[in-house]
């Protein structure tokens, strides 16, 4: 989760449930939260909800992520069991027995959607977001300023992106994500989906 301050507004990208996001806002005079989505896997929306409950907060994402998020049958729940049993797999630990005793199904309406690109502007913030499927159908960056680029999971430093799961497509990766993730410039920002901020020219991964 990564959150944007601007005059009385705010920007949170795949938020999760955060008191002292709440209080952040309140401490700033936070008028109005936009919640930008990089794509719809349940590590990147489960605060979606508590978000909008608490701020009244909008949801910006891309069409087919949408599609995905207003079916409550999505295959989200089979998603994360399978990440949390190979982490249990690797250290004996109860992640996937906690998250299957809680998990209940849910739905996200989207109130703004995109097809390949658009343009959004956030009191001082400008982002161009491209459609970038692979990782998921609904995958998405957001470039800020030419200098910033939030690419949720479809690049990380450390690790190749992940083909895998339930919608992903090395076709679509391959001529679509990567292009768009190669003709960056090499000195921007990345603010990625799982670990630190980097410099895209310290990854190998594209």
């Amino acid at each position: 989760m990564f959150t944007l301050l601007s005059r009385n507004a705010a920007v949170v990208f795949d938020p999760n449930e955060d008191e002292e996001l709440l209080q952040l806002f309140k401490d700033k005079g936070t008028e109005k939260v936009h919640i930008l989505l990089t794509h719809g896997h349940y590590d990147h929306i489960s605060g979606v909800e508590w978000l909008k409950e608490h701020t009244g907060a909008s949801v910006f994402c891309q069409a087919m992520c949408a599609d995905r998020l207003a079916n409550s049958k999505r295959p989200l729940s089979r998603l994360v069991a399978m990440v949390l049993a190979v982490e249990d797999m690797k250290d004996g630990g109860r992640r996937y027995q906690d998250f299957k005793g809680s998990y209940k199904p849910f739905t996200i309406k989207a109130d703004i959607t995109f097809d390949k690109e658009a343009d959004i502007k956030v009191g001082e913030f400008e982002f161009h977001v491209t459609s970038t499927p692979g990782h998921s159908e609904g995958s998405s960056c957001y470039q800020l300023f030419d200098k910033m680029v939030f690419t949720g999971d479809t690049l990380l430093k450390e690790y190749p992106v992940i083909l895998k799961f339930p919608g992903g497509n090395k076709k679509d990766y391959e001529s679509k994500a990567l292009p768009f993730l190669q003709s960056l410039p090499k000195d921007c920002i990345i603010m990625p989906g799982h670990g630190e901020p980097f410099i895209l020219k310290e990854t190998k991964n594209i």
